[in-house]
């Protein structure tokens, strides 16, 4: 009889230890390999079901959030990554708080970058256009700024859209410029434009991505991308 109770107790307590307490050493633990990837300080929750899957490095889903994340030269303000059935390597994870991914299921990254750090970025590529400004509308992005003819400056504004760009690359497509409210001919501005490429490059992002949507709304742009491992 009392080994049957000892061994109830004991069942009790490993429950208990995977119920309450691993979740809380394993997501602590996740969140300080994806601080070493990421850069950023990052809140992580854990999904798994019966709860011993977590010992084993099974999950049915991790949600992971994380503010200001540099992607490769540019900050994406709200970076969010759900991550569904993966498994991750628990020995790299509790031994070297690196996190790597096995039995990939789907791994898809929801960043959100505002107008203020795109116009930093354009800065960066472009720096004949520092100062110029980015304003993001629904569905349509347009490019600000002065240019200088004789002893004045005019302002300008280049409207247009931000789209995909093979798997890793943003780019900025001109639809018409505008230069004291007159809309330019097409064709002077190609030729004007043709020099000047403003484009994002997500192939120095801290996980490799693969883009599957580019959304503009208000004050902010929108990329929707799949995490390759």
């Amino acid at each position: 009889m009392k080994k049957v109770l000892l061994l109830l107790l004991l069942l009790a307590f490993v429950l208990s230890v995977v119920t309450f307490v691993a979740p809380y050493v394993i997501a602590r633990g996740l969140e300080m390999g994806l601080y070493r990837t990421l850069g950023a300080d990052v809140t992580v929750r854990l999904a798994a079901y019966p709860s011993l899957r977590l010992l084993l490095g099974q999950f049915e889903q991790i949600e992971v959030e994380a503010k200001n994340v540099d992607l490769g030269g540019l900050v994406a303000n709200k970076y969010a990554l759900v991550a569904e059935n993966v498994a991750v390597n628990m020995r790299d994870l509790l031994a070297r708080r690196e996190v790597r991914f096995r039995n990939l299921g789907q791994l898809q990254v929801r960043v959100v970058i505002t107008e203020g750090e795109l116009a930093s970025y354009l800065w960066e590529r472009i720096p004949e256009l520092r100062g110029w400004r980015v304003q993001i509308h629904s569905g349509s992005a347009t490019v600000l700024g002065q240019v200088p003819i004789l002893n004045a400056k005019l302002d300008l504004a280049v409207r247009g859209k931000f789209v995909a760009s093979g798997k890793d690359h943003i780019a900025f497509v001109t639809e018409d410029v505008e230069i004291l409210g007159a809309t330019l001919p097409e064709a002077l501005v190609t030729a004007a434009l043709q020099d000047t490429q403003f484009y994002i490059d997500l192939a120095a992002a801290p996980m490799p991505l693969e883009l599957m949507d580019v959304r503009m709304e208000p004050g902010q742009l929108v990329v929707v991308a799949r995490v390759l491992q």
